[in-house]
């Protein structure tokens, strides 16, 4: 596990501005409101994530699917017993199956017995008073007169369960049984035993336990519940890559996962494992509502890993999406909807949101694949929202090119902590006008263990930066969320098991907190708080990469305007080539190779503020240059890629510890054969990066001491603070309350995430080591002084004096009522008689915004006032009656 270091930033706080750090939440000045869909989950079949996760069954490869022998399945028996177990691959169950388990008992003695034992997916956890349901197909030969015996069973044999099945026919049967444990092992086993010769032929043996809600084919309770306890607002399923298959023929197709499980064929998962798809199409619609979460679905338009379908004959695939809205949305006078009736659901599952493929962006003419998708949706389900991919990997910051209509784009991001901080501000410029943007992936994967507290820091600042965006970020979803510990295809995850046991990684809490508290508006968070100045000292140095490229007259020199270091390259004593081929000649310094990543060292600069100046010419190649900076190691760097990415864009990068993030980036490319001047003046609060004297980038290294986000609830009378704390040393502040009544809070609860390290992580054998802990907060008047802790995310849960939000109407007094017109524009006074009443209107903070004097049948006019929540006040006699009226 590599250590979170950032080696070449000499660190130190700037205070000196502000007498007492504090931070001011204004409720009175509300921001961009809160979407209804934030947060979410994404669901991907990954680290058997259903099949030994959510999905509850016990028995691995029930229908004897996944491979060319009864993988899975031991065949035990006795001395004198002969016996073998093959698999069969004529007169099936049904067309769904292609091969069922043969088991030819051709001698046995009559003590004797055959067993065929399945240890399910890295064991079966009993739990002793527990009903396991066993149900299976079976059919005989003429010659087999026994019985079938079902059991669970330690290793060693000991017998915690059994259930006899008798009369076994000679056709295809369904034969169902409960099994009760009488003990418990985490590790057991299940086996079915005959004492008969002749042949028995098994398929679809499934076993589950007590399930989520109860449900037939249900979900494994405690990972269910997990999810509950999240609050997400909406579901992505089915994948990821999931979706698309490493090719086509292994794709997900849901009409092959509904109905009965014997009728699902099940299919290989590029993952590297067989899926049954016993947790289908429908389930995740059903899981979708049993959490409350609006379904999101991802299909796939005709492209996989290795091949795809030819976009001009796409029309199979754009069908099946609209079949799929229809089993969910359509109703059960439909084909599809019938059939979701059958299946248990006559209700529509009413799906809003579909995703036209998955990270295809780059695929095989993406773009008008998607603009099939979109026209069919549209015009059959108008109001579905369609989201569009853009590109996934190899950018920072993507965008959608093409001309067609999208409502968001996907956006997936896998980095290491100090990028996720580095993002707080992302979606601060993002366009208000445009596609919303769905961060449908995202998560820490490097310089993270298998998921410690750093990861969960980073993330956590990132998501405070979408909270504050909300308007431009309505959905986003961590990813991905399971793994079974013994097959980790992907790390980390948030929710990590065994067969027996489950614990959260920092993240899952960190998700969870944010769900579980957040309001409806954004509220102004103003911060006075000391911050980090990130010195950038450290070595300069030249690069290219996949470019031959000539450097000259290097300077650097210091913030009065003296030299620190020049060269005219009459040699090249002053710099150490760590990679590549360089020379000098004629006070140029080149490097003549297109190989990648080609550097050479110059001198160490220990100033703090300082300008980088030279020359850059480049002869042939992809790219343009490599201006390195802050040099300390060839693992620890920052350097300003100009003409990178196949010479279309210019970009500030920073490396800690082998980890490359991008600060910064602007279109823009370079000429082969013409001189540039390049320019970099650092400073202790920023850096700037000047290319032909034209300013391209500019680079805050002044960064906030604490991350924060507010958001008020309208309608609870709460607000909610979430502070993050990355840096290795608590922080007092206080905490001032503007647009309160009194400036007062009356009690609430304070969150902590910490740990003693930001490596620390959770584990089987210590679940519990970083979980977040609650203590309650007292009524205040005036300034809150909280302490967070080093390497810490911190949810305050405050109680206000706001007055709450409510739609409905409310009596003023006897005979007097405030009635909302219906389309929410003006409120009309009833029961005043001849008696004019005074009327104030105020916003939700307490700014009186209209006054007059109203009686019986006069209105109220808000429509020159902006979306909302109003309070208006009608007072009679020597009372005042308020009422909340929302404008929308």
């Amino acid at each position: 596990m590599k250590k979170i270091l950032i080696p070449f930033l000499f660190l130190v706080f700037s205070c000196s501005l502000f007498a007492q750090p504090k931070l001011t939440i204004d409720v009175s000045k509300p921001g961009a409101k809160i979407s209804p869909t934030h947060y979410g989950i994404f669901f991907e079949d990954i680290n058997h994530a259903a099949d030994g996760g959510l999905y509850a069954e016990l028995i691995r490869n029930r229908s004897f699917e996944d491979a060319s022998t009864p993988e899975y399945w031991a065949l035990t028996t006795l001395t004198g017993t002969t016996a073998t177990a093959t698999l069969e691959t004529t007169n099936l169950l049904n067309a769904a199956q292609t091969k069922a388990l043969k088991l030819n008992v051709s001698s046995i003695t009559a003590t004797s017995k055959v067993r065929l034992v399945n240890s399910g997916y890295w064991g079966i956890n009993v739990v002793n008073g527990q009903k396991y349901t066993l149900s299976f197909f079976a059919k005989r030969d003429a010659v087999f007169n026994g019985t079938i015996t079902a059991s669970l069973e330690s290793t060693a044999g000991i017998q915690y369960a059994e259930a006899v099945v008798s009369e076994v026919g000679t056709d295809w049967q369904k034969y169902t049984c409960t099994l009760t444990a009488t003990g418990n092992d985490p590790n057991a086993r299940f086996a079915l035993t005959v004492k008969s010769a002749g042949i028995v032929w098994f398929d679809v043996v499934s076993l589950f336990p007590p399930t989520f809600n109860n449900r037939e084919n249900g979900l494994r309770p405690e990972l269910a519940q997990l999810l509950v306890d999240m609050k997400p607002k909406f579901m992505r399923f089915p994948g990821g890559c999931f979706v698309e298959g490493d090719y086509l023929s292994n794709r997900f197709q849901w009409k092959n996962t509904i109905g009965k499980i014997e009728e699902r064929p099940g299919h290989y998962n590029l993952w590297g494992y067989r899926t049954s798809d016993g947790m289908g199409y429908h389930e995740f619609l059903q899981l979708s509502e049993d959490l409350g979460a609006e379904p999101l679905y991802v299909v796939n338009v005709g492209l996989a890993h290795n091949d795809n379908q030819t976009y001009t004959s796409n029309d199979a695939y754009v069908q099946d999406a609209l079949d799929a809205l229809e089993y969910a949305n359509g109703p059960v006078t439909s084909t599809y909807g019938a059939m979701r009736a059958a299946n248990g659901h006559p209700e529509p599952f009413n799906i809003r949101y579909i995703e036209i493929g998955n990270e295809n962006y780059f695929g095989n003419n993406y773009g008008n694949r998607y603009l099939q998708f979109y026209n069919a949706i549209k015009a059959k389900y108008p109001t579905i929202q369609c989201i569009g991919n853009v590109a996934a990997w190899g950018t920072d910051n993507p965008t959608w090119t093409f001309s067609h209509p999208v409502d968001l784009v996907d956006e997936h991001y896998y980095r290491n902590p100090q990028w996720f901080i580095n993002q707080y501000n992302k979606y601060d410029t993002y366009s208000r006008s445009g596609a919303k943007i769905y961060v449908g992936e995202y998560a820490v994967t490097s310089d993270c263990g298998l998921g410690n507290l750093s990861a969960a820091i980073g993330e956590a600042v990132y998501m405070a930066g979408m909270e504050k965006n909300s308007d431009v970020v309505p959905l986003n979803s961590y990813a991905p969320i399971f793994v079974n510990v013994n097959d980790r295809k992907w790390s980390p995850d948030m929710i990590d098991y065994n067969a027996s046991n489950v614990y959260c990684t920092p993240s899952y809490y960190v998700q969870k907190l944010f769900a579980n508290n957040i309001g409806t508006v954004n509220v102004s968070v103003n911060d006075s708080l000391c911050r980090n100045l990130n010195i950038i000292t450290g070595s300069v140095g030249l690069g290219t990469w996949a470019t031959k490229a000539d450097y000259s007259n290097v300077a650097v020199t210091n913030g009065t305007g003296a030299t620190l270091f020049s060269d005219q390259f009459a040699n090249s004593s002053n710099w150490i080539p760590t990679s590549g081929t360089w020379s000098v000649s004629g006070g140029v310094y080149s490097q003549t190779t297109t190989s990648t990543d080609c550097r050479s060292i110059g001198k160490t600069i220990s100033d703090s503020v300082y300008t980088y100046s030279l020359k850059a010419r480049k002869t042939s190649g992809n790219e343009g240059f490599l201006i390195i900076f802050g040099y300390k190691d060839t693992n620890n760097f920052y350097w300003w890629n100009i003409g990178g990415w196949n010479n279309t864009q210019h970009a500030i990068e920073q490396c800690v510890n082998g980890t490359k993030s991008l600060l910064t980036s602007a279109s823009g490319s370079v000429t082969t054969n013409k001189w540039y001047d390049v320019r970099i003046v650092i400073s202790k609060t920023k850096a700037l990066f000047y290319l032909d004297n034209v300013l391209v980038h500019t680079l805050n290294t002044s960064t906030p001491l604490l991350y924060t986000s507010a958001t008020l609830d309208e309608s609870g009378k709460q607000l909610f603070i979430k502070v993050i704390n990355p840096a290795n040393s608590a922080v007092t502040a206080g905490l001032d309350f503007k647009g309160l009544a009194n400036n007062s809070i009356s009690g609430g609860l304070s969150t902590v995430l910490t740990s003693a390290s930001s490596a620390d992580e959770n584990s089987l054998t210590e679940p519990q080591k970083v979980v977040p802990v609650t203590n309650t907060i007292g009524a205040q008047n005036g300034l809150l002084s909280q302490t967070f802790p080093a390497n810490s995310v911190t949810v305050l849960q405050l109680n206000t004096t706001v007055q709450s939000a409510v739609s409905q109407v409310k009596t003023l007094s006897a005979g007097v009522t405030v009635y909302p017109h219906m389309t929410k524009d003006y409120v009309y006074l009833k029961g005043a008689g001849d008696v004019q009443v005074p009327v104030s209107v105020y916003n939700l903070f307490g700014k009186m915004l209209l006054k007059m004097q109203i009686g019986e049948g006069d209105r109220i006019d808000l429509s020159r006032l902006a979306s909302g929540v109003y309070i208006v006040k009608a007072d009679k006699g020597n009372q005042t009656y308020p009422t909340k009226i929302i404008k929308e």
